[in-house]
């Protein structure tokens, strides 16, 4: 009898905590927002206002001006590489460890797990020294190349991936005189939707929000990425409006946001599948 009656106020206070923990981390965003229409008087205006007296939309193109389009354009290109390459990788070589047969895999593997556990301010200073020996300063390949290495995370959750498809599928096609290229691409590929979408959705936000390596390997103003533009505003806050800050960060964030919030149901199957095994 008590069991029935406390658990639906188990389930009240369950969704009453995430509604809790939900609006206390919209309300930082919703802040962003509000002030990116404001006026830069009212912004600073005490006590603040929670809803702006007068929405004014001038800001996006006052936002975009100060904003460098050299920046906009290299954060498009470093993630577009670094997505493409790295899912490339990872799906391959995660495929090859969960089902292909070859000497040293289980070492291979445990290489790769090892790696995992490997902070990435330890590897730091040793990167940038051999991009700089390799004289790949301010260049993509310097930008990208070391970021494209970071793939243990993608090869363990693909591994586990496909570790739970039906070997019966393979060989059936092995039957049927098929290559391991033509399974990968006939059979695999088509059937690696949630991971994919899982693994991009990660690796774009991971990428497009990037700012320790790209301040680290790029010093011209013309290889700068986007967090790196945003971060020189904050520098110069006493020359920039802040509601105009505000609409520049806005203005970063939403893309990100947009493609995050398409591919979620994609990233929560996909992630769900490998934690399940």
């Amino acid at each position: 009898m008590s069991t029935s009656v406390g658990h639906p106020w188990r389930r009240r206070l369950h969704v009453s905590a995430v509604i809790f923990f939900g609006l206390l981390m919209a309300a930082p965003f919703y802040w962003m927002i509000i002030n990116s229409f404001k006026s830069s008087r009212e912004v600073v205006a005490y006590p603040p206002t929670w809803w702006p007296k007068e929405w004014h939309f001038e800001n996006i193109g006052a936002a975009l001006g100060f904003l460098d389009p050299s920046a906009i354009v290299n954060s498009v290109i470093f993630t577009a590489i670094i997505t493409i390459t790295q899912l490339t990788l990872v799906v391959m070589t995660g495929f090859a460890l969960a089902k292909m047969r070859f000497l040293g895999r289980g070492p291979l593997l445990t290489l790769f797990i090892l790696t995992m556990f490997v902070p990435g301010q330890v590897a730091l200073i040793p990167t940038f020294i051999l991009i700089r020996n390799l004289n790949w300063i301010d260049t993509f390949m310097g930008l990208c190349v070391p970021i494209i290495a970071q793939t243990s995370f993608g090869v363990f959750i693909f591994r586990q991936f496909y570790i739970s498809m039906p070997n019966e599928i393979l060989d059936a096609a092995k039957i049927d005189g098929a290559n391991w290229g033509q399974i990968f691409l006939s059979i695999v590929l088509p059937l690696s939707g949630p991971p994919i979408a899982a693994y991009t959705a990660v690796t774009v936000l991971t990428a497009w929000n990037m700012y320790a390596w790209p301040l680290i390997s790029t010093t011209e103003k013309d290889m700068r990425v986007l967090p790196l533009a945003l971060a020189g505003l904050g520098q110069s806050f006493s020359q920039t409006p802040p509601n105009i800050a505000m609409m520049a960060v806005l203005l970063s964030t939403l893309p990100i946001i947009i493609f995050f919030i398409l591919c979620q149901r994609y990233f929560i199957n996909g992630l769900g599948g490998a934690i399940k095994e």
